[in-house]
């Protein structure tokens, strides 16, 4: 026997002196803890409040904070995590309807100092290096703790390849992303004629990672589910985290980090165990071809040839290195996967929770067929450039749902503050912004905005009108503002909204999805606006005559 001899006896007698005690005991260990954590984070979180309020020069009306109440700032903090949608909205109808600058408190992110419409123009003139889209968005999804190789990101190296080289390539590689669609599709939806239930979500999820990975990587890994749900979950690892890290003072993010970044590692992890051999690959074929012309092997015309290739001009190990190179893929997936895809999901459940569901998926059908009759059956750039009602039902659904409250994100970077046009000084570190949703939903600018009116942008076009300003999906303005506006307007729009086409025009022509009840609402967290993941569609797939 190991250990010390103990007498029985004596032992369940010191085991019952205790019993009495227990509850102490328990509170001691156990809920004093708890209650300790608990004081401290509401400590931390009164004071981060206090301080990212304070940045907010006076004169300017905040919404959903009354100064009368105990912990006024972070009251107004927790309204604007469970309510910021309603905020935006109010906002927009007090004051950006009369011209004046409101706030926006929100419990992940720093409050945004808001623009009325008349001064969206000026504030998408603005330099980066005056007021910066980029510093916004590392900010925003807290690059420095979330992911593992932020100085990557800030180099023109993405923007640059997908501007000259993914842009140009929009349509021509329409017949690739279509095959992927079909195999994707078939493989989720059948193709005997039978019904099946299905999350909306998670099944466009895959499809969409399949199209973008073809265009990214190529036809072999893309159709790989291991690496391309990776790349999702990736996506959604860093949202998570970053939101978890707004909590917290920025001498607590390291510590906090290294605990809630874990998944963010792993899966990309998971994505670069793939992507580095297929860099290390493409690497020495393309020396190997440009040293001699008939090393047999060709070119193929996918992003991960026109990101080595610029490799190839450069000399930093930032900008070389296959780690390097692969990464920027693992974050060009975390950009582009589930976006696409919230745009997909919003668009099948307006359309097929529309009472006239079934008249309107005729009449894009009908649509479809006629433009591609033209074409004989092949997907020009030119024919999905005709597809009107297709177009619109798209922008219309992202109107309506949308993705979010705030467009055209800034954040201040001059140390000495931008001057706002109604003279009030935005120091450094602000936010500024639009209210995208108050735009998208003001009735001057879109009569009974409230509607989803599936054909409301293609309507006069289809009359023979002129529409008084360009009205496609990938067009924005002033008026419609979901890629941004001005010259950081989203580069890859263009990419994204033929891909949204093309996936949706599949689903509207090869398949059968049943007519649903409701339209489940978007669930509104601090500046975002979350499908509903959890609802179903009826599916099978249309068999020919």
């Amino acid at each position: 026997m190991l250990g010390f001899p103990l007498d029985s006896q004596s032992t369940l007698a010191g085991l019952h002196a205790l019993l009495p005690y227990l509850p102490l005991i328990f509170v001691a260990t156990t809920i004093a803890p708890l209650l300790f954590f608990a004081a401290f984070f509401f400590i931390v979180a009164v004071l981060k409040s206090r301080s990212d309020h304070a940045r907010i020069p006076q004169g300017l009306t905040w919404m959903g904070k009354n100064d009368s109440e105990w912990f006024s700032a972070l009251r107004a903090n927790w309204r604007g995590w469970f309510q910021s949608i309603p905020m935006y909205m109010d906002g927009y109808k007090k004051y950006s309807k009369n011209n004046k600058i409101f706030v926006v408190p929100t419990w992940t992110r720093a409050p945004q100092i808001l623009l009325p419409p008349s001064m969206a123009s000026w504030l998408a003139a603005q330099p980066e290096h005056i007021v910066s889209a980029k510093d916004r968005t590392f900010n925003a999804a807290q690059f420095k703790y979330t992911v593992g190789h932020p100085e990557i990101l800030k180099n023109d190296m993405v923007e640059l390849i997908i501007k000259r080289e993914l842009t140009k390539t929009v349509g021509t590689l329409n017949e690739e992303i279509i095959d992927e669609i079909l195999s994707s599709m078939d493989s989720l939806y059948g193709s005997d004629g039978e019904w099946r239930e299905c999350y909306i979500f998670d099944s466009l999820t895959r499809t969409v990672g399949r199209v973008v990975n073809r265009v990214f990587v190529g036809k072999e890994l893309c159709s790989n589910m291991e690496y391309v749900m990776a790349g999702t979950r990736f996506a959604k690892a860093v949202n998570l985290s970053s939101y978890v890290l707004h909590l917290f003072p920025e001498f607590l993010k390291p510590a906090v980090a290294s605990v809630v970044t874990l998944p963010n590692k792993y899966q990309a992890n998971t994505c670069m165990k793939y992507l580095v051999p297929l860099i290390e690959q493409r690497i020495k074929d393309m020396r190997a071809k440009d040293a001699d012309p008939t090393y047999p092997w060709e070119e193929p015309n996918e992003y991960v040839t026109w990101l080595v290739r610029e490799s190839f001009k450069r000399t930093s190990e930032l900008d070389t290195s296959p780690y390097n190179l692969a990464y920027r893929i693992v974050m060009l997936n975390f950009a582009a996967i589930i976006t696409t895809t919230i745009s997909c999901v919003n668009t099948v459940l307006d359309v097929w929770s529309s009472p006239n569901a079934e008249e309107l998926v005729e009449e894009m059908r009908e649509e479809i067929l006629r433009v591609l009759s033209e074409t004989n059956g092949v997907w020009t750039k030119a024919a999905v450039a005709k597809m009107y009602r297709l177009d619109s039902a798209i922008r219309e659904s992202s109107r309506v749902s949308g993705v979010g409250g705030t467009s055209l994100a800034r954040q201040v970077r001059v140390p000495e503050g931008i001057k706002l046009p109604n003279g009030i000084i935005a120091p450094q570190h602000t936010t500024i912004g639009v209210s995208m949703d108050g735009i998208h939903m003001d009735p001057d600018l879109y009569p009974d905005p409230l509607k989803f009116d599936a054909f409301r942008f293609s309507r006069e076009r289809e009359n023979g009108g002129k529409p008084k300003e360009n009205v496609d999906l990938s067009t924005t303005s002033s008026k419609y503002v979901l890629f941004s506006h001005g010259v950081h307007a989203c580069p890859a729009r263009f990419f994204a909204t033929n891909d949204l086409k093309l996936i949706l025009g599949h689903l509207i022509l090869n398949y059968e999805i049943a007519p649903r009840p409701r339209r489940e609402p978007n669930i509104s967290l601090g500046d975002i606006a979350i499908v509903p993941e959890s609802a179903t569609i009826k599916i099978r797939r249309r068999l020919k005559a």
